[in-house]
């Protein structure tokens, strides 16, 4: 069905539910101006952590770069991309939950599957470890540098006769800290259990964004202290060079930067799904189909406000930093703004303060990252185990068998398997249709919930340390950001979501010209992008994040 037609039906199941219940959910975005006004609190369990957990999968290392890309494109230039990125940002989610409507799929691979086929499962699951994984390194490296610009900031660990200066090394900080923190929080399950904390990681943003903006005004080198300091007013030329790109190809290597920090799309469909309220409960039955459809397309609404919401607080403070932080430092701005501001020289409290509000919001985003990647693993294991499975019940049973719970059926259309659990009402394993993280895995089959933490613990190790060691031998933070928002986040951004619309459209027997702006121009971007910023890799064109600069 086309985008016109799932909204008339949406206003059609949702008028009498407003008549009904006061605290469900308002009409779309076409009803009238005084539904505007109450729709949020009609709208079933609405949590402002639904917005915090958005932010929070948004927010992070990526701005640390922001004021490094604006100073590539200019501040003209720049903004235009953010607002654009934002912009884009907030259609290609909308695209995203209304597939997970549309199929009835909670997870980003299963709406993929559904809708495109499992021939893109192999490019999505790669893309989906690629980008998870290489966010997951930049955040390790964000958080070696801060611990270790905090640790020179104490001056008496440092004097000559501490035994401190023998045995320190970056390294060994960055390995402590990640067994310490960085594990037990990738071991998590549930995006729900971090809500809390993700709201203390958008504040600590903020608190960067606002201590950024008062050092750009007191000490900047364009409005601040710096530029009271200068001999000579600034000519035409350093004015343009302010405001215009530095060359096409600067462009090209500032835009996948621009397009990471907006790379959020990952967590939508668990953030979604956990808006249902904890005492519903979603059946697979033809009777029950009409309530299912009535709370997706309610929590759709929801999801818009959260998603237009968390886009323009994100877009807001990347902004902020963007421009402020390009200000303060302009021709010396590093690719790592933190690396500026040179706190272990300085010891500037407010600065301090801000460093280190930005290790609780990088440590906070950081297993929002492992979790969408141990799920993709899991789906890759699960998938080999039921191929084995289904190859051996088909001998015995003709495609058919129950065996510990395990049902398999052929899908005539499609020619693919799927796999349920046969759960009887005194089982203590309870269904749980499309869980956020921990879905339901061969694992279970065996009712050994050891066997299954066994996984879960190995596969987290896998991933989260395998990040520690590359974050070790591979510390270039912009490098990272380039090459992730040019490779993975432009087929998880823009491709995918372009080919959900047109497949949606396809259903109605029609195209989308949206979807496919979306997938041609992710394509070009993904491209020209990824050889721009190779390019500047092998012709050392990439800013030297180890020094600071005194103001």
């Amino acid at each position: 069905m086309d985008s016109t037609t799932l909204r008339q039906r949406e206003r059609a199941d949702l008028e009498p539910l407003l008549h009904e219940e006061g605290n469900n959910a308002g009409d779309d975005d076409e009803s009238h101006h005084h539904h505007e006004d109450t729709k949020a609190t009609r709208c079933p369990n609405f949590s402002p952590g639904s917005i915090s957990n958005l932010c929070s999968a948004t927010l992070g290392a990526g701005a640390l770069s922001l004021p490094y890309a604006i100073s590539m494109t200019g501040i003209i230039f720049g903004v235009v991309f953010l607002l654009l990125s934002a912009y884009l940002t907030i259609i290609s989610i909308n695209i995203i939950i209304e597939a997970c409507v549309v199929t009835q799929q909670f997870k980003f691979e299963d709406v993929s599957k559904r809708l495109v086929g499992s021939h893109m499962s192999i490019a999505l699951e790669a893309s989906l470890l690629v980008f998870c994984f290489g966010t997951a390194v930049a955040y390790i490296v964000a958080v070696g540098d801060i611990l270790d610009q905090g640790l020179h900031s104490i001056a008496f660990l440092w004097e000559p006769d501490s035994k401190f200066v023998s045995i320190y090394s970056r390294e060994r900080v960055m390995i402590l800290f990640w067994t310490v923190m960085l594990l037990p929080l990738s071991l998590q399950t549930k995006l729900k259990r971090l809500e809390k904390f993700s709201s203390l990681g958008v504040l600590s943003i903020i608190f960067l964004v606002i201590a950024a903006v008062i050092h750009s005004i007191i000490h900047g080198d364009v409005i601040g202290s710096g530029a009271n300091s200068q001999e000579e007013a600034a000519t035409s030329a350093e004015v343009n060079s302010l405001l215009w790109p530095k060359s096409f190809v600067s462009m090209l290597q500032a835009f996948p930067i621009i397009i990471f920090a907006f790379s959020c799309q990952v967590n939508v469909c668990q953030i979604y799904e956990e808006l249902k309220p904890a005492s519903s409960s979603i059946t697979d039955t033809s009777d029950d189909e009409p309530n299912v459809m009535t709370l997706l397309k309610l929590k759709q609404q929801m999801m818009k406000q959260i998603t237009r919401n968390g886009i323009i607080l994100c877009t807001t403070l990347y902004l902020l930093i963007g421009v402020f932080g390009f200000l303060d430092f302009t021709k010396t701005t590093t690719d790592d703004i933190l690396i500026n501001y040179c706190i272990q020289v300085t010891h500037d409290a407010l600065m301090t303060a801000a460093t280190f509000s930005v290790f609780l919001a990088v440590v906070v985003a950081f297993p929002f990252n492992i979790l969408p990647a141990r799920v993709t693993l899991k789906l890759i294991f699960d998938r080999l185990k039921t191929k084995r499975r289904r190859g051996l019940c088909s001998k015995a049973t003709n495609c058919f068998c129950l065996d510990r719970g395990l049902r398999i059926d052929e899908d005539s259309n499609s020619q693919r398997t799927s796999v349920s659990l046969e759960i009887d009402a005194g089982s203590p394993i309870q269904s749980e249709r499309g869980s956020s993280i921990e879905p339901l895995l061969d694992d279970q089959f065996s009712g050994q919930s050891s066997s299954s933490l066994v996984e879960h613990v190995l596969i987290t190790l896998l991933l989260s340390g395998g990040a520690l060691i590359v974050a070790i031998l591979v510390p270039g933070i912009s490098i990272v950001f380039g090459l992730m928002g040019g490779t993975a986040a432009s087929i998880i951004s823009f491709i995918l979501p372009g080919m959900f619309a047109q497949k949606m459209k396809e259903r109605n027997g029609s195209t989308s010209r949206v979807g496919k702006v979306f997938v041609w121009g992710g394509l070009v971007i993904g491209i020209l992008t990824t050889g721009t910023t190779l390019y500047g890799i092998f012709n050392n064109d990439i800013a030297d994040g180890n020094t600071c600069t005194l103001k």
